[in-house]
């Protein structure tokens, strides 16, 4: 099966979504625009590039913005086909947030940020949407057949695949000639609306599809960046869901009181930092997938840690994976940085949790495709509704698209993809970029195609692939 065809075929499970058929198949036919369209990302260029340049619009826009449609349910079909990667008794989740810059000071949910590639020195701001993403990190290194030929060009540590996307505007922050009473006011929704209470929303919403999707034998391990090792997402009541996050260095941490002292927490307390110096502790040593090898780690793992400031009475285990040697350019040995980890999971190998975050980087790809290839928040839209539908449907498309590849073809390049150019070869794993241009060259193609979705890609025009 073709590439175009499987990505159909996904999207044609979105019957339950949309009420009416004519709109499960104007929003399949504008994924697909948008997910081919190579100029800015607008509805408007994905409809002319769709050879929908003279017809009415109108519909498409009224698609996100009157229609009424869930877009958390885009991504059920993909929750759906990820259980079967998972065969072990959990699924792997990463969660982080990132930011969509806008231009409109008029557009619903926008609002001021930190930029995240600000200097240390300063910080800058950006304007535009915060995006909660949740990514299932698919192991395709059980796909690896030992013994086989030139085995290290096999190996993939994961896929991230997005499976939940949330919009979570932070409460704008009253001005300088605010009265008492509003000041006062912002702090109150401070509280009730920020990133971590999202976060338990959402993982709450994720596990119970999850459990329609047959998975409720299997536990969710989600994993999480600093910005969600608090008090907020360790003292949440999660059911069958653990929670894997790094944590500060300097975090105070303790035991239970074993002394004869009716207190819970014991006076001797420590921190990370010095459960990495403390040499009375022995590293234990793993091979886990890392890049594209299989590499050493050396990793301490400290159980029943108590964390009095972010998780109270509730026990967690606290993993410091020590720093890794690399050369970089000839010059002498250098190392990265020791990590610490505080996860709820008491179960599962140590081994397991680690590459559990080793495969956390796969989200951070997700964004990069997101925001820079396919351009997620080009769209022009206002309404509120529209805000989240359109990118929520531009992201399922990418979703659905990365499935079907790995269905197709496997977790491998091969030769059904576009050559590469020359100072890209021995790339293993094939990229949005090759994945998209793929699609446009069997599309371009394929008549029978274009007539099912009733476009002409350019006006008939020659496609390059490679715009």
């Amino acid at each position: 099966m073709k590439l175009c065809d499987a990505v159909y075929s996904l999207m044609s499970k979105w019957d339950g979504v949309f009420t009416q058929q004519r709109t499960t198949f104007r929003a399949i036919r504008l994924a697909t625009c948008l997910l081919l369209n190579p100029s800015r990302n607008t509805i408007t260029q994905s409809l002319v590039f769709g050879g929908l340049d003279n017809r009415d619009w109108s519909a498409d826009y009224k698609l996100s913005s009157r229609s009424k449609w869930n877009a958390s349910e885009l991504f059920d079909p993909i929750i759906l086909e990820t259980v079967s990667y998972f065969t072990d008794n959990f699924i792997s989740v990463a969660v982080d947030d990132t930011k969509v810059k806008k231009t409109g000071k008029k557009i619903p949910l926008t609002q001021y940020h930190r930029d995240p590639l600000s200097p240390p020195f300063t910080t800058n701001l950006i304007f535009g949407h915060r995006i909660m993403q949740f990514v299932a990190l698919l192991p395709l290194y059980k796909l690896i057949k030992s013994g086989c030929d030139n085995e290290n060009k096999h190996y993939h540590v994961s896929r991230g695949i997005p499976v939940l996307v949330d919009n979570v505007p932070p409460v704008k922050k009253p001005g300088k000639r605010a009265s008492a009473e509003q000041i006062a006011e912002y702090k109150k929704l401070k509280k009730k609306n920020n990133l971590s209470l999202a976060f338990v929303n959402d993982a709450q919403e994720l596990r119970v599809k999850y459990d329609e999707a047959g998975a409720k034998d299997k536990k969710l391990l989600i994993v999480a960046d600093g910005s969600f090792c608090n008090s907020t997402v360790f003292r949440a009541d999660l059911e069958r869901t653990d929670i894997v996050a790094r944590c500060r260095k300097d975090a105070r941490l303790c035991f239970e009181d074993t002394t004869s002292s009716r207190c819970f927490y014991s006076k001797d307390t420590f921190t990370p930092l010095s459960i990495f110096q403390n040499d009375d502790i022995e590293y234990k040593t793993t091979q886990l997938f890392l890049g594209k090898a299989s590499r050493v780690v050396r990793y301490k793992d400290i159980d029943k840690v108590i964390w009095q400031g972010g998780a109270r009475r509730k026990k967690l285990r606290l993993i410091v994976i020590a720093p890794k040697p690399y050369k970089s350019y000839g010059t002498r040995q250098q190392y990265k940085q020791e990590a610490y980890i505080l996860t709820t999971n008491h179960d599962l190998d140590a081994e397991i949790i680690i590459q559990q975050f080793i495969n956390r980087w796969e989200i951070e790809v997700n964004h990069r495709d997101e925001k820079n290839n396919l351009g997620v928040g080009q769209a022009q839209v206002w309404n509120n509704e529209s805000t989240i539908k359109i990118p929520s449907l531009l992201i399922a498309s990418y979703s659905m698209m990365l499935l079907a590849s790995i269905e197709c073809y496997g977790p491998t390049r091969t030769d059904n993809y576009l050559p590469q150019p020359k100072w890209r070869k021995g790339s293993v794993r094939p990229s949005c970029n090759d994945l998209v241009n793929l699609m446009r060259k069997e599309v371009a193609s394929d008549p029978d195609f274009q007539k099912k979705l009733n476009i002409e890609l350019f006006g008939g025009a020659s496609m390059s692939v490679n715009q």
